[in-house]
């Protein structure tokens, strides 16, 4: 039998903040705020736009979280997955409800599920330059 090789040590990443943390789901659920009804955004955007796109799975799980009281106050519905497409991971009722308010605000899908028109629909979010 072969001796397994020992992983390479993690390099830390140099440059970038620390962005999940305190409060990282009211963040999210502020970015999100942002995006305007018939437009989508994705979770790598909304994570990009809080500092770092390496958390996209971390926004998923804080909206994931989201109160469902709180569903009309945060437009969770408008992000999608980087394909264009809904993630139905978990919860595939909420994904139907994902689909849903989507056509409700004239975002629709075409037979592969991804959304029709996706470069134009996409919100992308303004990026502060550095020093500013």
């Amino acid at each position: 039998m072969a001796a397994r090789k020992a992983p390479a040590p993690r390099r830390p990443v140099t440059g970038e903040q620390r962005v999940v943390g305190p409060g990282f789901n009211a963040k999210v659920y502020a970015k999100v705020r942002e995006v305007p009804a018939g437009r989508v955004t994705t979770y790598g955007d909304v994570a990009g736009a809080l500092g770092s796109r390496r958390v996209a799975r971390q926004v998923g799980f804080a909206l994931a979280a989201l109160d469902l009281a709180a569903v009309p106050a945060v437009p969770w519905h408008r992000v999608i997955n980087g394909q264009g497409r809904l993630s139905y991971r978990g919860d595939v009722g909420r994904g139907s409800e994902q689909e849903l308010r989507l056509a409700a605000e004239g975002v629709h899908f075409d037979e592969q599920g991804r959304v029709i028109d996706f470069a134009r629909l996409r919100h992308l979010f303004a990026t502060p330059r550095p020093g500013r």
